[in-house]
C-alpha cells in the first residue's frame, strides 16, 4: 500500500493543554524521523489561529510547508486532499483525538481510504475525550497503531539498509 504520515494540527498555542503532550511530542518526533529516513511522505496540516507547529516537531521535520485549514476535518481543505491523492493509507498523528483525529479519520474512511491512527501520538485536553474517541473510531474502522508498531511493521525485516539508523530512533526517548 501507498501510505502518507499525516501530521494534525500538533501546534504550540494547543500543546501546553493536551494531556501527556511530552509522550505525544517524542512519539511523534519519532514516527516523523523514520517516515523521513524510509522516505514515506508526510503531510502536516495547521488549524488557522493556533499558531506554528510546535518547534520541537517543526526542527525534525525540517523543510515543509503546513496546508492551513479552517474545518476541523483535514479533508475539508482542497490542498489536503490534492495531497494525499495518490496515496491508499493514510497514518494520522496529532491533536486533538476527539475533533480533527477522529473527523479526519472518518471523512477519510468514507472516501475509501485505510487509516491508522498512531495513538500514542495523539492527544486531548480530557483524556476521557481521547478514550470516546479512539472507541469511536475503531467502531468505525480506523486501524490503531503506535508509532513503533508503524516503524516496524513498515520495515518489514532487519535486512533494511536502514536498520541500525531505525534501531537509534526506536530508543531514542
Amino acid at each position: 500500500m501507498n501510505t502518507v504520515l499525516v501530521v494534525i494540527d500538533l501546534q504550540e498555542r494547543l500543546a501546553p493543554h493536551i494531556h501527556g503532550i511530552e509522550d505525544i511530542v517524542r512519539n511523534s518526533k519519532k514516527i516523523i524521523e523514520f517516515c523521513k529516513l524510509a522516505k514515506i511522505p508526510i503531510v502536516v496540516t495547521e488549524q488557522r489561529k493556533l499558531g506554528s507547529t510546535i518547534e520541537e516537531i517543526r526542527k525534525v521535520l525540517g523543510d515543509f510547508k503546513p496546508i492551513e485549514k479552517v474545518t476541523f476535518s483535514c479533508w475539508g481543505a482542497e490542498d489536503f486532499r490534492r495531497a494525499i491523492e495518490n496515496f491508499d493509507r493514510c497514518v494520522l498523528i496529532g491533536i486533538e483525538t476527539h475533533i480533527c483525529v477522529l473527523q479526519t479519520a472518518l471523512d477519510l474512511l468514507d472516501e475509501g481510504y485505510e487509516v491508522q491512527v498512531a495513538l500514542d501520538c495523539t492527544g486531548s485536553r480530557r483524556e476521557f475525550d481521547k478514550e470516546v474517541a479512539v472507541r469511536r473510531m475503531e467502531l468505525a474502522g480506523v486501524i490503531p497503531t503506535t508509532a513503533e508498531m508503524f516503524i516496524y511493521e513498515q520495515a518489514k525485516s532487519a535486512d533494511v539498509n536502514y536498520f541500525k539508523e531505525m534501531l537509534r530512533i526506536v530508543k531514542e526517548g
